[in-house]
């Protein structure tokens, strides 16, 4: 899948995980394209005007992940994905869907 195919994908997943996506002028940035693991990460976060008018930017949100494969879409789990997506060495490969991430959704987590 193309990164512009991706990053539409992501935005229609984030636009399910706030009803305020346009209201706060949501926005995407890329953060990786690990191609070697098969996904696309997207930053999101809104901007808004400060008091001069300049554009400022909020964040604290988990990255959406765009499987390359599938096109499924889903938000970053925890600090240790987050810092395979950034390279960082010896905190393992990313799993679109393994069988821990199937408990927590079974469990409501």
């Amino acid at each position: 899948m193309e990164e512009s195919e991706a990053r539409r994908r992501a935005e229609e997943f984030g636009r399910t995980l706030t009803d305020r996506w346009d209201e706060w002028a949501f926005k995407l940035g890329l953060v990786a394209t690990p191609t070697s693991r098969g996904v696309y990460g997207f930053t999101w976060y809104p901007t808004a005007k400060d008091e001069q008018g300049g554009q400022i930017r909020g964040g604290g949100n988990w990255p959406i992940i765009v499987d390359q494969d599938t096109g499924a879409c889903r938000l970053v789990h925890g600090t240790k994905e987050m810092a395979a997506l950034r390279g960082m060495s010896g905190v393992g490969v990313i799993r679109f869907d393994d069988a821990s991430t199937r408990r927590r959704r079974r469990n409501g987590r």
